[in-house]
């Protein structure tokens, strides 16, 4: 859950260039100017105290964003299915806020893959959606052991060329761990029978029963008793 969650985060922050959630900045291109790779996104001469950072293959153009962002707002899903995406759109900003973890679940696996038609370049999109595969094949119902091999090996892939895409800022902790999800599965089964979603929304509906902060289990206990068969 934690995993999707700030895989989403990184990915749609570098994507819409999110400042409290990119991985891009004068940090991550001054750590290329130390490592000496990348010249081509490396700062420019400073301006009214404004340093000139180059244009990426990763950064989308305003009217992508815009596209994106409107095909997000656009989405009507069923009671129950995710919050309403509507909501969680920016068009005045241009970005995506005040998601859940399940939310972030429902984006990776269902919505973005679509909306990610949107980029022009096809190595980007590529790429993206790559990632975005990779969870599809981690959360499904019926995994073959066979399969897991080669889900594996396409996974180690798929973050080598993240990494000729994205800056090296986005590789923290969480990008590694994908591998891990593999041998996750191998050990404690399939994702769905572990995943820690369906309790997170069954707390959420305890929560709207709670009508005394003073005692919180006692009006759950009570409002599941009248609301019981």
């Amino acid at each position: 859950m934690h995993l999707e969650k700030n895989i989403f985060d990184s990915t749609i922050g570098v994507l819409l260039d999110i400042k409290s959630k990119t991985k891009d900045g004068l940090k991550s291109r001054l750590d290329l100017v130390n490592q000496g790779i990348r010249k081509d996104l490396h700062p420019g001469p400073t301006h009214n105290s404004k340093v000139d950072l180059p244009g990426a293959s990763y950064n989308q153009r305003h009217d992508e964003k815009i596209v994106m962002l409107k095909l997000l707002k656009g989405i009507k899903v069923p009671t129950s299915f995710s919050s309403n995406i509507k909501s969680l759109v920016s068009m005045k900003d241009l970005t995506l806020a005040a998601y859940n973890s399940h939310d972030c679940h429902v984006m990776l696996t269902v919505f973005v893959p679509i909306v990610i038609r949107a980029i022009g370049l096809e190595y980007k999109k590529m790429v993206v959606t790559r990632v975005l595969y990779c969870f599809n094949r981690i959360t499904l119902k019926v995994i073959g052991q066979a399969n897991l091999i080669a889900l594996k090996e396409f996974i180690a892939e798929t973050l080598c060329q993240l990494e000729m895409c994205f800056p090296p800022s986005y590789f923290d902790i969480m990008p590694h761990l994908m591998m891990h999800m593999v041998d996750q599965i191998k050990i404690l089964g399939l994702v769905y029978l572990h995943h820690m979603l369906t309790y997170e929304r069954f707390m959420s509906t305890l929560n709207r029963y709670v009508d005394n902060r003073a005692y919180p289990e006692g009006s759950m206990i009570e409002a599941t008793q009248l609301r019981s068969p």
